[in-house]
């Protein structure tokens, strides 16, 4: 049977696949640049149809149009085929990965985050968190850390604590150590 037939009944069974199949095997058979391009042209189409559909980026009326238009191009191809082209047995070709089959890691993302989200439910629902599931517990880390001596501080004397005079003394305690009185030098003040 010619390829033309061929192809056109494929065509009128919108079994659009094949048809790209068929045109590229003759291509490549006949060694003709200008039908493997324009082949790959209206793959291309068929691809970024399929991804919108996929998506859910397109209208139905407005697929149905874009698909019309790569039936009829895909016509005319084949309509400028030579009559006594014959088209071999397409089973060895490699059939084109479908943009389904490359959009599952998004089906499994899907599935993890649905996973995710159940158990911060139960874990919300159950009085946990999952800060306390995952987070550390920062009351076993502040007991089991040495915590620094804290400073005391302390003024007397004229207009204490918060002015230190000439008569003033300043007394830091840091909890080690003796305490040391004057920790400053007492100079004359030359304005009184």
């Amino acid at each position: 049977m010619a390829a033309k037939e061929i192809l056109l009944n494929w065509l009128a069974n919108d079994n659009l696949q094949k048809v790209l199949q068929g045109l590229f095997s003759l291509a490549g058979k006949y060694r003709d640049e200008l039908l493997r391009d324009k082949t790959t042209f209206q793959s291309g189409r068929q691809k970024n149809l399929e991804t919108q559909r996929i998506n859910s980026t397109i209208s139905h009326e407005e697929e149905a149009l874009q698909s019309a238009k790569i039936r009829d191009a895909l016509l005319q191809i084949i309509k400028n085929i030579p009559d006594d082209w014959i088209l071999d047995e397409i089973k060895n070709l490699p059939t084109p990965i479908s943009v389904a089959s490359k959009m599952k890691w998004k089906k499994y993302i899907a599935y993890f985050a649905a996973v995710v989200a159940v158990l911060a439910g139960i874990a919300e629902l159950s009085g946990y968190s999952l800060r306390d599931i995952f987070g550390k517990n920062e009351k076993m880390e502040n007991s089991t850390l040495p915590q620094p001596p804290v400073p005391n501080v302390s003024t007397s004397g004229d207009n204490s604590p918060a002015v230190i005079t000439r008569d003033g003394d300043v007394n830091i305690n840091y909890g080690a150590g003796d305490v040391k009185k004057d920790s400053t030098d007492k100079k004359p003040n030359p304005q009184k």
